[in-house]
């Protein structure tokens, strides 16, 4: 199995290909070599990244076709990765969620 293949076999990141690209250059990894254990670390925080990019893809909808995903899970996942390999500055990122208050609208249209 390549590096390639191993990345986009975690949970919920096969429909995400072109994402696949970038990441690979950012983490200097060759996505056609063989995957092996010493390249471990790397595919992981690589899928993190993967995960990352999701989270902040947006839904699809076309007439019928709906995807929406579910980011919650995907958010987290790549929380533990970062955590696990001691990538705490991307925890960080992820971590901070934007709450908006409910505004209060009057009826004076």
């Amino acid at each position: 199995m390549t590096v390639q293949e191993t990345i986009l076999s975690f949970p919920g990141l096969s429909d995400f290909p072109d994402f696949l690209e970038k990441v690979l250059v950012d983490r200097s990894l060759n996505g056609a070599e063989d995957y092996t254990l010493s390249a471990k670390q790397q595919v992981d925080l690589a899928a993190a990244d993967m995960y990352r990019f999701v989270v902040n893809s947006y839904d699809f909808t076309e007439n019928k076709l709906s995807i929406k995903l579910s980011r919650e899970d995907m958010r987290r996942s790549s929380i533990e990765l970062y955590c696990e390999y001691g990538e705490y500055d991307k925890v960080k990122l992820l971590s901070n969620k934007v709450i908006v208050p409910r505004g209060k609208a009057t009826n004076k249209w």
